[in-house]
Parts: structure tokens; C-alpha cells; sequence
């Protein structure tokens, strides 16, 4: 059986409807025991989830790619120094330059050094610098888009979290019932067998019954366990498995067949997104056939002594130029003819993509509320179930307080009805919680 450890209260409610005090566990003082419900879960995790901190740590790196491609509208201005000795092995001094195609001789031996100040500023190039700027803006809303869209998945994954959490919880508080009245039914096996009213056999069937059970709940603690960690990893809090009390969850006012419109869903959203941000940047490859202009000036003062290095710093000023360049690519090795073939493709593949993204969205739905239809007629059928059980079991206490039949087959009567309350549990909360995923699912962001 549970031990329970002694608990220290602490002031931290966790239900709005029904407060109760969350503890600190004696035993491990960083593990929650009380009650925790599932709004209070998804509002902790996101507050403390690695996924949703590095969607908005994307946010700010996308931001930061704007302030990059703004950075083009801007001239740019570089300031360049250098210093050089040149040492002359041959008497060339009567010549003032010395120069073989691109290769260029200084004939003096001197020391020289130069300070240059160079401005430059894109003039115009059909768009492309404009086009870069829109694509960096329209990352930061997909980037945005993303962080809603891991949101919805960390809500959705600890829906069937909890979702586990709460239904072994219950089959665990059930079947210690089971358990209860299996030894109780063992008991009076073990007294029949010992008066030989029974076979060996019978009562080899009521321990088996008894281990069964006891196997079964140990089965579903480590299932409860193993969930509780995972929701530990999402929420950042531990949580006694022991103590803690796992609160139902809340039917949602919620209509399963309202949404129809998947235009209004983050995952459309976020593929359309991602759409028009290619599209812009199969818009800037193809502007890159086009030439561009800039202007630029430049300002060089020059200094230079045949033998003292000192006074080669005395730099003076030399020239100043100013002037206005076109580029414009002939051929390139059809580098840009591929990159824009290569965009072309990822477009189509994008587009591929958001259907199918939106194809298992529907189908996901349309499997959910099928589900739902399915579920809705075995809780029918469990409630049936129970009342005819519940009815038996009355008649069976009836009978066996005239004797008629053995306290054993009452309890058996019990479990059935145990068994079947297992079922109608199981089934209502996956009611609800496939009720509160489509809710997730469908909610516009």
C-alpha cells in the first residue's frame, strides 16, 4: 500500500471552482502533491517550455534579419590604412613606374604608407534590395506563426498527457476496490478449502485473481509515473505520484462541427506564410539578371621616404575621386539561372506541402469527430451496462442475507460492476478530451 508522507502547506491555489492547498512532500521538498487541473498545466507550461523559448528566440533573430537587409539602404563607409617597405635590388631609379600587364613594380627602395576613406552607395537595382527587406519582415511573421503553431502542439501533447495521467489514476483507485474484494473472496476460499468445500484448484483461481489485480495496479502506477515525468519535463514542476490529486476535465462549450473554414488555421496560416516569403524570393532571383548602379567616392592621402620610416607617416593628402559604376552580370556559369530554377521548385514544393499539411488537418478532424460518435454510443452502452449490474448486485445482497447464495458470488457481482464503471470512465474522459483537442485544433490564432 501508499505511505504517505507528512506535507508542509504552502498558499498556492489551483482551482478556481474548487481550491485546494498545493503541498510540498516531507520526503522531497520539490515535489507537488494536492490538486493540479489541466487549465493551471497548459498555463505553467508555457511559461516554462524549451520549445516555445526557442520559437521566440527565432522571433528575435528574424528581427535582427531585418535590421540587416535595412542596413542595404544605407551607404556604406570604410576606412583603410597601410604601411609597406619596398626594397630595390636593382638600380631602376631613373624610371618612375615599372609595370608588365596587371603586375606592378615599385622601382624606388622606400618606406610608404597610405590612409584611404572610400564611400559607396547602391543607387538602384531594380527592386532587389527592396525584395530582401520584404522577405526578412514576412520570416519575423512566420517566425511568429511558428511559436503560435508550437504552442497548439504543446497544448495538444498535454491534453494526452493528462489525458493518461488522469485515466490511470482512476482505474488505479478502482481496481484497489477490485483488489479489496478479490482477498476478501480469497479469505473465504482459503476457509471453504481448509473445510474441503472446494478444490485445490478454485482457490489456485482466487490467488491468481488476487495477483492478477495486484499486477494490474502496479502496471498502471508505472504508466501513471512515466506520464507524470513527461509532464515534469513540460511543466518544470515534480509531482508525487502518491498525493497528488488530478482534477476531471471541464467539458468545453464547444460546438465539434463549427469549424469547416481550415483558411482560419494556424497550420494553413503558417504554410501560407512560408509561401509568400519563397515567392518573393523567386521575385529578387530573378532581379539579379538585371544591372546595378552605385556611386562612390574615395579620398587617399599618401605618405613615403626613401630611408627614414618616421617621416614616411607624414601623410599629405594625394587624390580624391568620385564616380558611378553599373554591374550587370553576362554570364555567370548559369549559377543564377539555377538558383531561380531551384526556387521555382521549392515553391511548388511548398505549396505540395500545405496541401497535404491541410489534407491531414480534415482528416485528422473528421477521424476525431467520428471517434466521438463512437465513443458517445459506448457510454451509452456502459451506462446500461451499470444499471443492469447495479440492479443485479442489489438482488444478489438480497439473496445472500437469505443465505441463498454465497457472499462470494456477491462480490464478484461487484467487480463486474467495477470492471464496467472502469469502462464508462475511460470512455468519458476520452470523450472530453478528443472534444477539447478538436477545441485546440480548430482555434483561430
Amino acid at each position: 500500500m501508499c505511505i504517505f508522507a507528512q506535507i508542509y502547506t504552502i498558499s498556492y491555489a489551483l482551482e478556481e471552482n474548487n481550491p485546494q492547498d498545493v503541498q510540498l512532500s516531507d520526503k522531497n521538498l520539490s515535489k507537488l502533491v494536492g490538486k493540479i487541473n489541466f487549465d493551471d498545466v497548459m498555463k505553467t507550461a508555457k511559461e516554462h517550455s524549451y520549445d516555445l523559448q526557442i520559437a521566440d528566440y527565432n522571433i528575435l533573430i528574424s528581427k535582427q534579419e531585418v535590421r540587416g537587409a535595412r542596413s542595404e539602404y544605407f551607404p556604406k563607409l570604410n576606412l583603410g590604412a597601410g604601411f609597406e617597405y619596398t626594397k630595390n635590388f636593382r638600380d631602376v631609379s631613373d624610371t618612375t613606374v615599372m609595370s608588365i600587364g596587371d603586375a606592378f613594380i615599385n622601382p624606388y627602395t622606400r618606406f610608404q604608407s597610405i590612409l584611404g576613406i572610400t564611400v559607396a552607395y547602391n543607387l538602384f537595382d531594380f527592386g532587389v534590395r527592396g525584395g530582401n527587406l520584404k522577405i526578412a519582415k514576412e520570416d519575423v511573421e512566420l517566425k511568429s506563426l511558428e511559436s503560435k503553431q508550437k504552442l497548439q502542439e504543446l497544448n495538444l501533447t498535454l491534453l494526452d498527457t493528462y489525458t493518461k495521467i488522469l485515466v490511470t489514476s482512476k482505474q488505479i483507485e478502482i481496481n484497489k476496490q477490485i483488489l479489496s474484494l478479490d482477498e476478501k473472496n480469497l479469505e473465504m476460499k482459503e476457509r471453504l478449502f481448509k473445510a474441503k468445500e472446494i478444490s485445490k484448484t478454485e482457490l489456485n483461481d482466487a490467488k491468481v485473481k488476487v495477483k492478477t489485480t495486484q499486477n494490474k495496479i502496479s502496471e498502471l502506477y508505472s504508466i501513471k509515473q512515466e506520464s507524470l515525468n513527461w509532464l515534469s519535463f513540460y511543466t518544470g514542476e515534480e509531482y508525487d505520484i502518491n498525493s497528488l490529486k488530478i482534477s476531471d476535465l471541464k467539458k468545453p462549450n464547444f460546438d465539434i462541427l463549427e469549424f469547416q473554414d481550415y483558411t482560419k488555421s494556424i497550420v494553413w496560416k503558417v504554410h501560407e506564410k512560408n509561401i509568400k516569403k519563397k515567392e518573393l524570393e523567386l521575385t529578387v532571383a530573378k532581379r539579379n539578371y538585371l544591372p546595378k548602379v552605385n556611386a562612390y567616392g574615395r579620398y587617399y592621402l599618401y605618405g613615403s621616404d626613401h630611408s627614414n620610416m618616421g617621416r614616411s607617416f607624414g601623410i599629405e593628402p594625394s587624390n580624391f575621386s568620385v564616380g558611378a559604376s553599373l554591374n550587370m552580370p553576362i554570364f555567370d556559369g548559369f549559377k543564377n539561372s539555377a538558383n531561380v530554377q531551384k526556387t521555382a521548385l521549392e515553391l511548388k514544393q511548398l505549396q505540395v506541402e500545405r496541401d497535404k499539411a491541410i489534407a491531414e488537418l480534415m482528416t485528422r478532424l473528421a477521424t476525431m469527430r467520428s471517434n466521438l460518435i463512437y465513443l458517445d454510443e459506448q457510454i451509452e452502452g456502459n451506462n446500461k451496462m451499470i444499471s443492469e449490474l447495479t440492479d443485479k448486485e442489489k438482488s444478489l445482497n438480497k439473496l445472500a442475507s437469505k443465505r441463498v447464495v454465497s457472499p462470494i458470488e456477491v462480490n464478484d457481482a461487484k467487480i463486474e460492476l467495477l470492471n464496467q464503471k472502469i469502462e464508462l470512465e475511460k470512455n468519458s474522459i476520452t470523450y472530453i478530451a478528443l472534444t477539447r483537442g478538436i477545441q485546440i485544433l480548430t482555434e483561430e490564432n
